[in-house]
């Protein structure tokens, strides 16, 4: 029994390892369970194979090729976009799927249109696979206009699974891959300005190896920023007004870090500005509160910044 434990044990550390919030195994997980189930009821029940087909691989589609994060709303949102999109596909992809030179040619301009489409937002480049294969399998098995009511019924039944698949069977929680580090950024940001002011009006105990440290965190911490930016497989961009806030919030962070460094290179010799220190801790304020309150720090940045 211990030895089966420690097995198991073993098993989920090394899951962990690979797979830190078990993005991967609640996906695969739920196509598991999704998957087979559509098509035995189309198989066994409606008794229909073009419905079976379709309802099999829509889930797989849905839920194995597509991945949004955010709230639970948006990605319902973005699932139910991506489902009508889909039966778009499926209708043009039967349309033409009887017709190989045409269909060559729609299948190559809305994959193209379909990648294109990713630079605009990270949601619809989440989407790009699922969107091709609701393209592909439809114009790979060539049949007649008539065959389009069951194979928008089977993507139907796949996408009415799926929505309820990610909002009941282990649902994802919220990720936010850069809002914990432009919280840190803000932060070391802030103790840096408290404790170069501390340093330059002798109000605290503060050595010079005490502002070097500050300074190093701070430069950590904006760096580990810009590293998780560039580093996601799809830049957070959308057309949303919280995407590209949250997209100007760390070339602003990134900004008033080099503020910071050129104030601090230019010690006073006279009294420090009373305000500036008051307001040294405020964007840590404002950026630990969620929504688009954090575009409000861009301004009050550039009014207490700007040259008198």
């Amino acid at each position: 029994m211990r030895r089966m434990l420690s097995l198991g044990l073993g098993l989920v550390n090394w899951i962990r390892s690979r797979d830190g919030d078990l993005i991967a195994l609640r996906r695969a997980g739920r196509a598991a369970i999704v998957m087979p189930a559509l098509f035995a009821l189309g198989v066994k029940v409606i008794g229909n194979p073009t419905v079976a087909a379709f309802a099999a691989f829509g889930a797989f589609s849905m839920l194995l090729l597509a991945s949004f994060s955010g709230p639970m709303v948006d990605r319902v949102r973005a699932q139910i976009a991506l489902a009508l999109c889909g039966a778009v596909f499926v209708t043009v992809g039967t349309l033409v799927s009887t017709v190989d030179w045409l269909a060559a040619i729609v299948t190559a301009a809305i994959a193209f249109a379909v990648l294109f489409a990713g630079v605009v937002s990270s949601v619809l480049a989440s989407a790009t696979t699922a969107l091709l294969l609701a393209l592909i399998l439809p114009v790979s098995l060539p049949g007649a206009a008539s065959t389009i009511p069951d194979r928008l019924a089977g993507w139907g039944m796949a996408a009415g699974a799926a929505l309820l698949a990610i909002t009941l069977l282990w649902p994802s929680p919220t990720r936010d891959q850069l809002r914990g580090p432009a919280i840190a950024s803000c932060r070391a940001l802030a103790a840096r300005l408290r404790t170069h002011v501390a340093y330059v009006l002798r109000s605290e105990p503060v050595s010079l190896e005490d502002l070097t440290a500050a300074c190093d965190r701070a430069e950590t911490a904006v760096h580990a920023l810009e590293r998780s930016f560039f580093a996601t497989p799809y830049r957070p961009t959308g057309l949303s007004t919280a995407t590209r806030v949250l997209v100007r919030l760390v070339d602003e962070i990134g900004w008033l870090n080099s503020v910071v460094f050129q104030a601090a290179a230019r010690v006073p010799v006279g009294p420090a500005d009373r305000p500036v220190c008051a307001w040294s801790s405020w964007p840590q304020r404002q950026c630990s509160r969620r929504g688009p309150t954090c575009w409000s720090a861009r301004a009050r940045i550039r009014r207490l910044c700007a040259p008198r």
